[in-house]
């Protein structure tokens, strides 16, 4: 049982009597002293919506506002309030990472907050985006050799150069499905961690692994079965990496990050399994999954392995979801659909409703199955959702040397700013 915290009011002018919400009358000294606490403040902060803009809106002074950006209260916001928000889509348009937003006011954020142009127009065609995770994209440029880390919220670039000595076949450069990769960084207080899997010539793939603790790329982990990588970004599930292959056609490429070690898993026995309709997922009790959508039912599966290591896929739940998405039947066609992306974070799929010219896509949460719109043009079959809770990590507090004792506070994710 959660203990009660009183929440206090003003009766009047500032310096003035205070009450609880029962109506009780307290004297400002002893009103001051809960909320003096850090730790009493941060349990009443912890216990606002989730919903992004509720949080700036309560720091209304600096010691308010440095508490909520210590990383104890953003541990203990994620842990109360479980998966974030998927904030919106991005997508390679040429030389930009555009950015579309999912949400309504207050909480949407512009499209230009977060958008990014990567390159010139004559290298437009030199880099590709292999995810979003943790708060960060990761874009991978393979005419310069290097991954460009990038934060929406902050605007900070970080860039880490291929490994020096990684052997390229001459085609590499021909194709952005030549490697994946994905960014490792749970924890701000620990290094980052970055996963590249390339195609190292004749169909063989390898894995290195960067650490920013050391600065260096580890070893290189190979496979001797002939393996083909696709554009669809990887998942992490625990300390496993997983990615779909184009061939062989039945098998997902697994890299135990424990043990530095590749391996091929077979896939579900169901048919029509596609990068276009499925994702690979975190499934229950810490195995692997599978969400599949093929209008207008979602089933998830999941990877059991017994006391014996024999794995079995087992299909655990269907949901048929033509009632949510209250799409009107039509005597002109029949609906289809596609799945665009999947927001790792917040376990969430990207997908597209469409049939002529009538395309809806739609946010759809794997453990509620609560969906929610997303209004934009989305006429690609790849895109990458990004979840994140924004508002307590991304606050800047200012001190204005004008006026000594005033600040700022600049919204991470709008261009509103409080001058108190």
């Amino acid at each position: 049982k959660q203990a009660r915290i009183p929440i206090l009011f003003h009766t009047g002018d500032v310096g003035g009597e205070m009450t609880t919400g029962r109506g009780h009358r307290v004297s400002p000294a002893v009103a001051a002293g809960p909320l003096e606490d850090d730790n009493v403040l941060g349990e009443i902060l912890v216990r606002l919506s989730p919903e992004p803009s509720s949080l700036p809106r309560a720091l209304v002074c600096k010691p308010w506002g440095r508490v909520a950006a210590s990383a104890d209260f953003r541990r203990s916001w994620r842990d109360r309030h479980g998966r974030p928000p998927v904030l919106g889509v991005f997508e390679k348009r040429m030389t930009t990472l555009l950015f579309t937003p999912g949400l309504q006011a207050p909480d949407r954020i512009p499209m230009e907050r977060f958008s990014l142009q990567v390159c010139t127009e004559a290298a437009w065609n030199t880099w590709c985006v292999l995810g979003c995770r943790q708060g960060r994209v990761l874009i991978m440029n393979w005419t310069l050799r290097e991954f460009l880390i990038y934060n929406p919220f902050s605007g900070e670039r970080d860039r880490v150069s291929f490994p020096p000595d990684l052997s390229l076949p001459q085609d590499f450069f021909d194709d952005a499905y030549n490697a994946n990769g994905a960014l490792l960084w749970d924890d701000e207080q620990r290094p980052l961690k970055l996963v590249l899997v390339a195609c190292t010539g004749h169909s063989r793939v390898a894995a290195r692994v960067y650490s920013s603790e050391t600065g260096t790329w580890g070893d290189s982990i190979s496979i001797p079965e002939p393996c083909r990588l696709t554009s669809v970004p990887v998942t992490v599930v625990g300390n496993r990496l997983y990615c779909w292959l184009k061939r062989p056609g039945n098998s997902i490429l697994e890299f135990n990050l424990d043990n530095q070690t590749l391996a091929l898993i077979t896939r579900p026995p169901r048919a029509n399994l596609k990068s276009r309709n499925c994702r690979i997922i975190p499934g229950e009790d810490g195995a692997v999954g599978l969400a599949l959508f093929m209008y207008p039912a979602i089933e998830l599966w999941n990877r059991n392995i017994n006391s014996h290591g024999v794995a079995t896929w087992v299909l655990r739940k269907t949901v048929i979801l033509d009632s949510i998405f209250d799409l009107a039947p039509s005597s002109t066609g029949q609906w289809r659909s596609l799945v665009l992306g999947y927001a790792e974070d917040a376990n969430a799929l990207l997908i597209s409703v469409y049939k002529e010219m009538c395309i809806r896509v739609f946010t759809v949460q794997l453990e509620s199955m609560q969906c929610k719109r997303i209004h934009g043009h989305f006429l690609n079959d790849l895109y990458y959702p990004f979840a994140s809770f924004y508002a307590a990590g991304n606050l800047l507090i200012l001190t204005l040397k004008e006026s000594p004792g005033s600040f700022l506070f600049i919204h991470g994710f709008s261009d509103t700013f409080i001058v108190l």
